[in-house]
């Protein structure tokens, strides 16, 4: 049954099957993409490669039950021709069951010459479950992807992490183990790591972030304590901020004492952090 059927070269024909152009229009992307279209220097180059010389290779989508098409191999291709102006563009119309087709989006773009972090960790996650119904994934990830299964479970942990955060390893700032464990923390104390980072430009270690996960077990973990492990870590004395009472005498009793002053205004200022977390999480 050719929905149960795989190939290692996804693009390539199989007994059957013909290259047909189809409209652009009538395609969507694969769902929960894992992959991004970067529009970057490959990108100048694959658009300056269709232009001179066509799309060589087509891309693989297939027949959805609504109508039109699902891509399954060629989004890059896809954003190419649609830059380009193009209307149409060559394709390989395939008849697949959701997890053949998942599978086959995951092996297809696995074999870019460029993936960041975050897009394998969405691609092994995918695949890792979609094995998983199948029931057989630890052997099978291992072979296919060339890394041993703990690794594989290290990438899958950063699909947990807030974008912020995970943009970090993306962008080479973070390593992947202190990320893995900072991916542990809620996404409000992921917030507050995010915000002590931002503040001082400071990234957490793997003992620091093993530190803050520890902290975060046992709900230490507040707006201050990603700041004073920060600090801890590169042997610095967090400066010491003094206030003067006149500037709060019209905003509090008269018998207050400095520290229900600052007990309330720490109270304000994680009232303001959790308002923040919940417009990042309204706007998602």
């Amino acid at each position: 049954m050719m929905g149960n059927r795989t190939n290692k070269n996804p693009d390539a024909l199989l007994p059957g099957e013909r290259v047909q152009a189809i409209s652009l229009d009538s395609i969507r992307p694969f769902r929960n993409h894992p992959f991004q279209v970067r529009n970057d220097t490959d990108m100048e180059a694959l658009k300056e490669s269709i232009r001179t010389s066509g799309m060589i290779t087509p891309a693989v989508v297939r027949p959805l039950p609504e109508g039109g098409y699902e891509m399954i191999s060629g989004h890059r291709r896809m954003a190419a021709c649609r830059a380009l102006g193009l209307e149409k563009m060559p394709v390989i119309v395939r008849e697949l069951d959701d997890d053949t087709a998942t599978l086959m989006m995951v092996d297809a773009n696995r074999q870019r010459e460029k993936v960041l972090p975050s897009e394998k960790a969405f691609a092994y996650r995918i695949r890792m479950e979609t094995l998983q119904k199948r029931g057989h994934y630890v052997r099978t990830m291992e072979a296919e992807t060339g890394e041993n299964f703990k690794q594989v479970q290290r990438y899958i942990r950063l699909t947990y992490l807030i974008p912020e955060l995970l943009s970090l390893v993306d962008d080479s700032r973070m390593g992947i183990v202190p990320a893995v464990e900072l991916s542990y923390l809620t996404e409000e104390e992921q917030g507050y790591v995010l915000q002590a980072i931002e503040t001082e430009g400071l990234i957490p270690s793997v003992a620091q972030a093993k530190e803050m996960r520890v902290c975060a077990a046992r709900g230490e973990l507040d707006l201050e304590k990603p700041l004073d492990i920060l600090y801890a870590g590169k042997g610095k004395q967090r400066e010491r901020l003094i206030l003067s009472m006149d500037r709060f005498a019209e905003y509090f009793p008269v018998d207050a004492t400095p520290r229900e002053i600052e007990d309330e205004l720490v109270s304000l200022l994680r009232q303001r952090e959790r308002e923040k977390v919940h417009r990042y999480e309204q706007g998602r």
